[in-house]
């Protein structure tokens, strides 16, 4: 199948997927990233992603507590391709998943853990949330950073590039939908006393909070919402702490309804901070509490019971931050 063939298959697929915004001139159109059709089909996890080795089960690739016997987290999805020539290299080729802007490419496989790659980010709506596409085998020269791409443009072939080997026969998409955390992270990279230079700035992972794409696709799929910035509103709230804080993270500031903000000229002393699931950031509130240190007022157990990505721990009865909450509030709130 040649490359206009291809990207008029990916357009015709996404359509089956699009849906308008009632009273608004915005679509928030999602289409999924590869040529596969099964997920569509409602077909099973073993019809499209693909599992991280022959004795694995095929939700090894979905997303969450799914590797080392649910140790490991695993932040995006890996999708197979349909396509394979008869030494396992993928024929697929990749779309976008919703209209942006590029913001990122990688072109040198041995530089990330995700190989070649391409990072998307969707400013039409608020919260702007970020697809991110690895392992590419190929990134066409034409893709660079500030160029816009619409829905299903094709941004590459599938592979199986990385700092790590891959097989051939395991060449797969790994596919995020996230938000970025902040927009100085170099300044918290920077007192972390890494031996390796960050060469992905705001693109680095540690930077990004994923969303389970599986989830959002169904819940697409069942018109459960309008725009990203309403599915983001129906995440449970795992936890809520306070930190003592006189500012509002850059994270609010370029997504405004993150937060509640203060009226001009109050002056607020602390911000509670609302997280979902293995810590995606939901809300910002100013308050007036007088704190030294972070107080986590509300926590549900229940959302936070997998090993890999516990949010809060528990000592003598008492709640206190995981390291990764820790971490994220840190990249969140340093100037």
């Amino acid at each position: 199948m040649n490359q206009f063939l291809q990207l008029c298959s990916g357009i015709l697929f996404s359509l089956s997927l699009q849906q308008t915004l009632v009273g608004s001139s915005n679509k928030f159109e999602l289409s999924w990233p590869t040529p596969n059709t099964a997920f569509v089909q409602g077909l099973g996890y073993h019809t499209f992603l693909q599992k991280t080795g022959p004795g694995k089960s095929s939700s090894s690739g979905a997303f969450g507590c799914v590797r080392n016997n649910g140790k490991k987290f695993h932040e995006g999805i890996d999708l197979f391709p349909v396509r394979s020539s008869t030494d396992g290299r993928a024929k697929d080729s990749v779309y976008a998943a919703i209209p942006g802007v590029v913001r990122h490419v990688n072109l040198t496989s041995s530089a990330s853990a995700y190989g070649k790659y391409l990072v998307l980010e969707h400013e039409s709506f608020d919260p702007v949330l970020y697809s991110l596409y690895g392992h590419l085998d190929s990134i066409p020269n034409h893709l660079k950073p500030g160029m816009t791409v619409g829905v299903a443009e094709r941004l590459g072939r599938m592979g199986n590039t990385a700092s790590f080997s891959i097989p051939l026969s395991r060449s797969h998409l790994h596919f995020e939908v996230g938000i970025r955390l902040s927009g100085k992270f170099q300044n918290w990279y920077n007192r972390q006393g890494f031996k390796t230079v960050n060469k992905h700035g705001n693109f680095n992972g540690y930077n990004l909070a994923g969303l389970d794409p599986l989830h959002l696709y169904s819940a697409y799929q069942n018109s459960s919402f309008r725009s990203p910035g309403e599915y983001i509103n129906s995440l449970p709230v795992v936890v809520k702490i306070i930190i003592p804080s006189r500012q509002m993270p850059d994270l609010v500031k370029r997504n405004p309804s993150l937060a509640i903000h203060p009226s001009p000229g109050n002056v607020f002393s602390s911000v509670e901070c609302s997280f979902g699931p293995f810590g995606f950031p939901l809300k910002f509130l100013p308050g007036s509490a007088t704190l030294t240190q972070p107080r986590i007022i509300d926590y549900n157990e229940n959302y936070d019971s997998k090993s890999c990505r516990r949010l809060v721990i528990q000592k003598n009865g008492k709640l206190y931050p995981s390291e990764l909450l820790k971490t994220y509030l840190e990249i969140l709130f340093l100037e």
